[in-house]
C-alpha cells in the first residue's frame, strides 16, 4: 500500500508513505509523469521519510519521474530517506542521478 498526498505549487512536495513496489510504483510514476505535463511545476520534492520498502519497480518510477521532469527542465528531489532506503538510493547509482537531500 501507498499513501500519496500532495501539496500542489510550482515547487510541489509529496509525502509517500508505505512501500513502493510492483502494485504501488505505478501510481508514484503516473503522478510524476502528470507533474511532469504541468507547465506551472518547477520541482517535485519527494519525501521519502515514511517509505519502508523500495525495490526496482520503485527506482524505475523515480527514474522516470526523473526523466520527465528534466525534459521541461524541472527537478526532482528525494527528501528525507531512511537510512535503509538511502544505502539503497546509495548502491544503486541513484543518488547520482536524482538529488537527494536528508
Amino acid at each position: 500500500m501507498l499513501e500519496i498526498v500532495a501539496l500542489p505549487g510550482p515547487q510541489t512536495t509529496i509525502s509517500l508513505a508505505g512501500e513502493l513496489d510492483p502494485a504501488t510504483s505505478p501510481q508514484l510514476q503516473a503522478r510524476l509523469v502528470e507533474l511532469a505535463e504541468d507547465p506551472a511545476v518547477t520541482s517535485v520534492v519527494l519525501d521519502l521519510s515514511q517509505i519502508s520498502f523500495l525495490d526496482s519497480s520503485g527506482l524505475r518510477a523515480l527514474v522516470a519521474g526523473n526523466e520527465a521532469l528534466r525534459a521541461r527542465d524541472a527537478d526532482l528531489v528525494l527528501r528525507g530517506p531512511s537510512p535503509n532506503i538511502r544505502r539503497i538510493l546509495e548502491v544503486t547509482g541513484m543518488g547520482e542521478l536524482i538529488k537527494v537531500e536528508s
